[in-house]
C-alpha cells in the first residue's frame, strides 16, 4: 500500500491484480476497483494474502463505497467474495451492472468461465454524473472499447484520471478481443481521453504516473496515436 499523491493511495496491483485506488477527502473515501479477490489463485501468486490486504484496508479506512470501472473478474473478484461479509456500497456503470447483477460468468470471467456470484450494485452511473469525495469531484466518463460499459473517472480541478483498463502508461491500451470489445470504440475513448490536460493517471494495470515521474498527457495520447494505427482495420 502506497501513497502516490495527497488523498490517493495505491495497492494491489501485481501479476493479474488490478491496481486498486483509495480516493480519500475531508473524512469522505472511495475504492476504485478491487482485483481478483482470491479468484485464479492456482499459479498467480498469493491470493489470500491479497484479499486480506483489501479487507483490512476496507475495514480500517472505513471505506463504503467501491466504484468499479468494468465488470472483468480482476477488476471485481475482491468485491464477489467481500460483499457478502461487509457492508459496502457498490457502483459502477448501468451497462455493467447487468453482467455483474445477474452473476453473467462468461463475462466476468471470460478465460475460466467457471461460476460467479451476482454482485448487488448499489448505484448505476451515466456519462456526465459527479462522485463527490471531499475535495474530489470526479465526473463519469463512459469509455467503451475494452468492454461495452467502461468507465473512466476525470477530476477536472486535479487534473486526475481513472482510467480502467481503456488506457494504460507507455503508449498502451486496453484490449478488445473479449466479449463486447470494440476497436472502433476504444480508438474514440483513447481520442476523448487525449484531449484532457491530465496530470496524474491512474489506469487499471502498471505503475500511476504523476507530473513529476512521468508525462500522463504525453502517454495517453501516444496510446491514441498507437491505438489508432494498430485497430482501425479492425
Amino acid at each position: 500500500m502506497r501513497e502516490i499523491a495527497q488523498g490517493i493511495t495505491w495497492m494491489l496491483g501485481q501479476g493479474l491484480d488490478c491496481n486498486v485506488f483509495i480516493i480519500e477527502s475531508e473524512g469522505e473515501s472511495l475504492m476504485i476497483d478491487s482485483g481478483l479477490g482470491g479468484r485464479m489463485n492456482f499459479g498467480f501468486g498469493d491470493q489470500k494474502r491479497s484479499i486480506k490486504i483489501l479487507e483490512e484496508a476496507i475495514i480500517h479506512r472505513k471505506i463504503t463505497q467501491v466504484l468499479l470501472t468494468h465488470g472483468h473478474i480482476d477488476h471485481v473478484g475482491g468485491i464477489m467474495a467481500l460483499q457478502s461479509k461487509l457492508e459496502l456500497d457498490v457502483i459502477t456503470s448501468e451497462i455493467e451492472a447487468q453482467h455483474l447483477k445477474s452473476g453473467d460468468s462468461s463475462y466476468i470471467e471470460p478465460f475460466m468461465a467457471s461460476t460467479c456470484s451476482p454482485i448487488e450494485i448499489s448505484q448505476e452511473v451515466f456519462e456526465g454524473d459527479v462522485i463527490h469525495i471531499g475535495n474530489f469531484s470526479f465526473e463519469v466518463l463512459h469509455t467503451p472499447g475494452h468492454t461495452h460499459g467502461s468507465i473512466s473517472l476525470w477530476d477536472k480541478k486535479n487534473r486526475t484520471l481513472v482510467s480502467g483498463d481503456t488506457v494504460f502508461p507507455q503508449g498502451s491500451f486496453g484490449r478488445t478481443d473479449l466479449r463486447t470489445g470494440n476497436s472502433k470504440d476504444l480508438v474514440e475513448s483513447l481520442r476523448r481521453l487525449s484531449e484532457l490536460e491530465i496530470q496524474v493517471l491512474l489506469p487499471g494495470h502498471m505503475s500511476p504516473v504523476i507530473s513529476t515521474s512521468g508525462s500522463p498527457l504525453g502517454s495517453v495520447k501516444q496510446s491514441f496515436q498507437n491505438a489508432r494505427m494498430m485497430l482501425t482495420h479492425f
